[in-house]
């Protein structure tokens, strides 16, 4: 049985959730290949399964949850002896770095260990959809299951970078930007983010941004099958000729030619 709840209210905070919701998983049960553009977090209260992400594949049982981040291609299958039951939620953070820095996931880890998340989680999933103050409150008992420690403190400059990267990540990497929107949004000059860049990074942030969706192509190249065409939109490219070029010069492999040998692999 699965139960799905899509909240009405969003934009009503930093954090704001998308949809929630609870399911018990038949044998072999797929979810996968998908792109993902917000956050989701499932914890399994029942069974088990696999979770696959960033080219890893993660044993995932009760007591546990795991991590799905924006713009990474998952998969995730209940067991065919034990299949998981779990609950699960959609959310999106103006500041997910700094949270994420506070709990045990990361790119590398996705699964973390946390059976003190089992009850936020099933207060959330019969959280009131019409009360957009009762749903924050209950995000923020199931986020605040994961946070172990306090996060670290950090100068205003590296404050300034995290806000871009958090933008460029997950709210506009996939779309058109430029440097001064980013700047807009971190409330710095342009000329000083630039800087704050080359500082920290060793790249402008226009050098940054086109890294960031050419690695984002590699990845979609690996691990689906998606067309050319829809790479290069997925990546944030509008223009697919333009995509190709830019690719052929970061991997010297046309993304059709890098596909093959990847997948040979």
């Amino acid at each position: 049985m699965r139960k799905t709840v899509v909240n009405r209210f969003r934009d009503f905070v930093d954090f704001n959730v998308i949809q929630y919701g609870h399911e018990d998983c038949r044998p072999n049960y797929t979810i996968g290949d998908f792109v993902r553009s917000n956050y989701l977090i499932h914890y399994v209260h029942r069974g088990k399964g696999t979770y696959r992400a960033f080219g890893k594949t993660h044993t995932v049982s009760a007591g546990s949850a795991f991590l799905i981040y924006p713009g990474s291609v998952t998969r995730y299958v209940a067991d065919s002896d034990d299949p998981w039951e779990y609950s699960w939620v959609e959310f999106t953070a103006a500041d997910a770095e700094k949270f994420l820095s506070s709990t045990p996931f990361s790119q590398e880890r996705p699964v973390a260990l946390s059976p003190s998340a089992e009850e936020p989680f099933l207060r959330l999933v019969e959280s009131d959809p019409l009360n957009p103050y009762s749903l924050y409150a209950a995000l923020m008992c199931v986020l605040s299951a994961f946070s172990s420690k306090r996060p670290r403190q950090e100068s205003k400059s590296d404050e300034y970078v995290k806000y871009a990267l958090n933008y460029i990540h997950t709210i506009r990497y996939h779309s058109d930007m430029s440097v001064q929107a980013i700047s807009d949004y971190v409330g710095v000059n342009r000329s000083y983010l630039c800087r704050l860049f080359r500082e920290k990074l060793g790249v402008s942030p226009k050098q940054y941004i086109t890294s960031f969706r050419l690695k984002t192509a590699a990845r979609l190249l690996e691990e689906t099958n998606l067309t050319i065409t829809q790479v290069a939109a997925s990546s944030g490219f509008s223009d697919p000729l333009h995509f190709s070029s830019a690719f052929r010069a970061a991997y010297n492999q046309s993304p059709t030619q890098y596909r093959a040998a990847h997948k040979a692999e």
